[in-house]
């Protein structure tokens, strides 16, 4: 919601001094044990139950009315959906409240008397214009600094990715997932379910301005059947996004918007427009993949932190040239391929350039030409002073492919180590990405040394074909704010 040039904040609601959860039962204790694990103070949760005393240790009140404060900033509702007009009302009633979290689902999404049930729950939240609330059909809210959480598995620690989700169990997994994978961590998150009030446009506006996050991750299903301006404040939020917003769209095809209707209940818009929307607004789509999208988040996140460690104004690859640097002369045949089929450029290299390379390598097996295929020198220093010739100005991703050590400790590994710190060390001098290519295998020992790496603060990827993938959206975002600048 915007009055005048003013941006609804959602502050409190991911950062509540105070909850209330309604009713509270064994059935959603897991509500309790998320905000058990990031550290939530228990002194403001309040739990309203009929039927249980405790929760968790958390000891539960028999009614609203003893609730020991008047001002709640959050409630979670969680009531059967045939009680929960007159328990919303009851609430409101009875407590100044900021943010309302509907949990109940069979609304909109399940039949005409769920979608009846939205509309009054809109006429009585239009009643009360200082309250707002998402869903129903929701999972809810994530938010570390806010210490609030409705699974005990997400992580405890702040990042700077924010997430808007029409799907709970979606939104579940991106967490757990990204988190698992890549060590990523997260500003906000929120699943909105079916956005009867609260709508992704006024979450998009608010993480833009918030100085949290600089990454923003959607998932959206549609349109809400209740909220008809929706769809023009949304393409004009999406034109004014400061961030990047990795936008994947559910209901793509005719099939899937069929499954949107009973999922959320969202009107699915015609894929001619949002294919207009994409090309008009600095929006990056992203495919109905929740690994690309992890794996585009993963890329996004840490390039934009690498810059902001160092102090610098945030560069994006000018090109879509790529050196790859392996041991392989089949792996070689194959990523060329890849690379080239999925839009890529390997120069060959030649001529003077090549002629540097022979003079500190005088090769006898493998290729200096892109492809680098230079097999049984990677622990040696001459290998640092052949990709360091060979990287320059001229291409913008470098791609080394390896694989896992059976030590991590001797001296060949620590030698080959040091010569990807000083890889690094020079892309980076450049403003150009440098990504390690480990494939994925049931290995402790390429579990080690994926976990050293990232931990590092390399770029890690299982193929070449996510890299590429996500290296690519990059490409794509920076010719975009070129354009808008």
């Amino acid at each position: 919601m915007e009055t005048g040039n003013e941006i609804m904040s959602f502050e409190r609601m991911f950062k509540p001094k105070n909850v209330l959860i309604y009713d509270a039962k064994p059935k959603i204790s897991f509500f309790v044990d998320g905000f058990i694990r990031q550290g939530y103070n228990l002194e403001n949760l309040y739990l309203v139950s009929t039927k249980v005393e405790e929760l968790l240790g958390v000891k539960c009140i028999k009614s609203v009315e003893d609730v020991p404060v008047d001002s709640i900033d959050l409630v979670i509702l969680s009531v059967r959906r045939d009680n929960l007009i007159k328990e919303l009302s009851n609430l409101l009633s009875r407590k100044k409240i900021k943010f309302i979290h509907i949990f109940t689902a069979g609304t909109g999404e399940f039949d005409e008397k769920g979608a009846k049930i939205e509309r009054k729950i809109k006429e009585i939240l239009n009643a009360y214009p200082s309250t707002r609330s998402i869903g129903p059909n929701c999972m809810g809210l994530y938010c570390p600094h806010g210490k609030i959480a409705y699974y005990s598995s997400f992580p405890i620690e702040s990042g700077e990715v924010g997430l808007i989700f029409q799907s709970g169990d979606l939104h579940s997994k991106m967490v757990k997932f990204g988190a698992r994978r890549y060590n990523l961590r997260y500003s906000k998150g929120v699943s909105v379910g079916n956005c009867v009030d609260i709508q992704v446009s006024e979450l998009l506006q608010y993480l833009n301005n918030d100085n949290e996050t600089q990454v923003i991750c959607v998932y959206f299903e549609g349109l809400p059947v209740l909220q008809e301006n929706e769809g023009r404040k949304l393409f004009e939020v999406f034109k004014n996004m400061k961030k990047p917003v990795l936008f994947m769209r559910g209901g793509r095809t005719e099939r899937g918007q069929a499954a949107v209707l009973t999922h959320t209940g969202s009107l699915a818009s015609k894929s001619n427009i949002w294919k207009a929307i994409f090309k008009q607004t600095p929006i990056i789509e992203v495919p109905p993949s929740l690994d690309e999208l992890i794996d585009y988040t993963y890329l996004f996140s840490t390039h934009l932190q690498s810059y902001k460690d160092r102090k610098k104004e945030v560069e994006y690859p000018k090109s879509k040239n790529v050196l790859v640097i392996l041991w392989s002369g089949g792996f070689g045949i194959l990523a060329t391929d890849l690379l080239t089929e999925l839009g890529l450029n390997l120069p060959i290299i030649s001529g003077k350039k090549l002629d540097t390379l022979k003079q500190i390598y005088p090769i006898r097996v493998g290729s200096l030409t892109n492809p680098l295929d230079i097999p049984w020198i990677v622990s040696r220093k001459v290998y640092l002073e052949v990709c360091k010739a060979a990287i320059d100005d001229t291409v913008d991703l470098v791609l080394v492919v390896t694989d896992a050590w059976r030590t991590l400790d001797d001296e060949k590994f620590t030698n080959f180590y040091s010569n990807l710190l000083g890889i690094r060390k020079h892309v980076e001098s450049l403003d150009k990405i440098f990504v390690i290519i480990l494939p994925q295998y049931p290995s402790e020992s390429r579990k080690t040394l994926s976990n050293r790496l990232k931990n590092d603060g390399f770029f890690v990827y299982e193929s070449i074909e996510s890299a590429a993938k996500s290296f690519l959206k990059l490409y794509e975002y920076g010719k975009k704010r070129k354009v808008a600048s």
